[in-house]
């Protein structure tokens, strides 16, 4: 998988040259691009950190990511309505088959699962949500009260917020508890804020126009024990590690810092009914620090700490 987010990573930058050469980019091409890097590099990446090659499951997926990813990019330089649709469906089937993955994990160990493999599963099948509502981006069809940008952002947060977070901290808070055993209680309600965020956020979202509070207290719900987590990870996990793991995972949680509280306070001020953070504004900085600075230097904080570790398991066993 690692090899398939490098081939992805060009293949991004040739997507988004498309896109500035052919169309002006606005705040729904922007996303478009960020989910486009997510598709391409960052979920090789994260299944990369699970695999279980012997799954059907698992293999169909890992096979299928890479194709159906580019299919899903040219769907985005199309009108939406049926060709655009069934040239994201692909995308869809693989992340139904990643969350067919996760599922079959849970039943294997459910008897036996831990918090950190609860964080994985259910990222797992967290991400097929992600692949619904690319599709109902493309089809075009109104969804409630929401404007095209929004369904996109659904799908992103599916990703992002409901796939990538919750795996990478499953390996990062083994790490942590392993240097900080008396934080666990701390971390097993973290992650399970964590694992409720994003169907709460979706719910919301969903009510914000006539319950705009509820959409500040999901938000609230999430951010909060993410701070908590990334200042706990700070000070006790990051200064023991090798520095290129420290300086990679330093990068990634001072962007989660920045990015959650931005998101803090666009919650606050949709409640106020004002305008401090408006949707371009949120899609850019949070989105971009998110994307790149988070997720990115997250995932390859946590794949370099665990090639170090096996490493060093390596080393020990000669």
């Amino acid at each position: 998988m690692k090899t398939s987010s490098f081939a992805g990573l060009f293949i991004w930058v040739a997507f988004v040259v498309t896109k500035l050469i052919t169309t002006p980019i606005d705040t729904l091409q922007y996303v478009m691009i960020l989910l486009m890097f997510a598709y391409l590099v960052l979920v090789p990446l994260t299944l990369n950190l699970v695999p279980q090659k012997k799954n059907v499951f698992y293999h169909y997926a890992t096979r299928l990511q890479l194709v159906s990813a580019v299919l899903a990019g040219i769907s985005f330089f199309l009108e939406q309505g049926m060709l655009a649709v069934l040239l994201a469906v692909p995308w869809l089937l693989t992340t139904i088959l990643i969350a067919l993955y996760g599922f079959t994990r849970l039943l294997q160990t459910w008897k036996k699962s831990t918090i950190f493999d609860v964080l994985i599963q259910l990222g797992l099948m967290y991400i097929s949500i992600g692949g619904l509502w690319l599709i109902l981006h493309r089809s075009g069809v109104q969804i409630l009260h929401f404007s095209d940008v929004i369904v996109l952002l659904t799908s992103i947060h599916f990703h992002y917020a409901a796939f990538i977070t919750p795996i990478t901290m499953a390996f990062i808070g083994k790490r942590l508890l392993a240097k900080a055993p008396n934080l666990k209680s701390w971390f097993k309600l973290i992650a399970i804020l964590v694992l409720f965020g994003p169907p709460f956020i979706a719910a919301g979202i969903t009510l914000s126009d006539s319950l705009p509070v509820l959409e500040f207290i999901s938000v609230v719900e999430f951010v909060t024990p993410l701070i908590v987590f990334s200042i706990l990870c700070l000070v006790y996990l990051v200064p023991t590690l090798e520095y290129s793991v420290q300086m990679l995972l330093s990068i990634s949680f001072a962007s989660l810092l920045f990015s959650m509280s931005s998101a803090m306070i666009y919650g606050f001020a949709h409640i106020n009914e004002t305008v401090i953070l408006g949707i371009p504004l949120m899609v850019f900085f949070h989105g971009f620090v998110n994307t790149f600075g988070f997720s990115l230097f997250g995932l390859l904080g946590v794949t370099a700490m665990q090639e170090t570790k096996q490493i060093k398991k390596t080393s020990l066993s000669m």
